[in-house]
């Protein structure tokens, strides 16, 4: 099928991406936290999607630009690659918020900080924590929904 989809001109090349794709097989990481696992699930296969892209555009014999297209290997992406990306900026958005308690902008220790400070911290920390949790479960639901 693969040499087929090389001599179709009403193909787009998004479309020859994402049929020459590969999703990355099946992965059983064992040990450490739900945070420890997700990351390092999600950061594999986000790693996986951009090498794949990568050996995809050298099979068509295109080199696309990174200065000009920097998020081209999102075409042809599939939907459980998606969500682990989005788990990723959920993550870090959650870990940048996570520092403000132990190195805080204003310089006073969680002890000092105004009750009301500490709720809306807290708040804040569920809604990124409620965030990553559903990419997660999403990303997960898509590997089973493909099949994975």
């Amino acid at each position: 099928m693969d040499a087929l989809i090389y001599t179709r001109p009403e193909l787009s090349f998004a479309r020859k991406v994402a049929l020459l794709r590969r999703p990355l097989p099946s992965h059983a990481i064992e040990g450490g936290n739900f945070r420890q696992w997700a990351a390092a699930v999600c950061s594999a296969e986000v790693r996986h999607r951009e090498r794949d892209y990568l050996r995809v555009e050298r099979e068509l014999g295109v080199d696309v630009p990174r200065w000009d297209f920097p998020n081209n290997d999102e075409v042809g992406q599939f939907d459980h690659e998606r969500h682990a990306g989005i788990a990723l900026l959920w993550l870090s958005t959650l870990q940048t918020h996570e520092s403000e308690k132990r190195t805080p902008w204003n310089f006073l220790p969680w002890t000092d900080w105004k009750r009301e400070t500490r709720a809306a911290w807290i708040a804040k920390r569920r809604k990124l924590w409620a965030g990553f949790i559903k990419e997660v479960r999403a990303y997960e639901h898509a590997r089973k929904e493909a099949g994975l």
